[in-house]
């Protein structure tokens, strides 16, 4: 496949755990991808999400550490999309604002991989190419 992608949180924790569904189909895809822009929200939220999972603060700093020392990985300051992440929100509330920064990211780089149903309806609004192509 090839190609640079932005990775939302979800898209981190279905590759990091077997027993998601979609785990397979995750992993294959960042494993095929030339480079994966992380916005550094994502990893706050990625940590969110697995304290809320229960997971070891130990374990959870093993995850971050897989993904922020992936050659393939570049993480993204992303301070310099906080505003215009605001021109993205529409009249949703402002609890769609972690995902709009991650949104204003992916309309730059063009490509956003996850599996969060709303945020990939946004994305194909704005003519940001999804990975997996197609989610059902």
């Amino acid at each position: 496949m090839g190609g640079v992608a932005v990775i939302d949180t979800n898209f981190f924790v279905y590759a990091l755990f077997e027993d998601y569904e979609r785990h397979e189909e995750a992993l294959d895809i960042l494993m095929s991808l030339d480079k994966w822009v992380v916005p550094t929200i994502t990893l706050y939220e990625l940590i969110w999400q697995l304290a809320k999972m229960g997971v070891l603060p130990n374990t959870a700093e093993e995850m971050v550490k897989q993904i922020i020392e992936e050659p393939r990985a570049e993480i993204v300051d992303d301070r310099l999309y906080l505003l215009s992440a605001f021109e993205l929100f529409g009249n949703l509330g402002l609890k769609h604002y972690n995902d709009s920064v991650i949104l204003a990211i992916a309309k730059e780089t063009g490509t956003l991989a996850s599996y969060d149903k709303k945020l990939r309806n946004r994305a194909g609004k704005v003519g940001i190419k999804l990975l997996p192509e197609v989610f059902e």
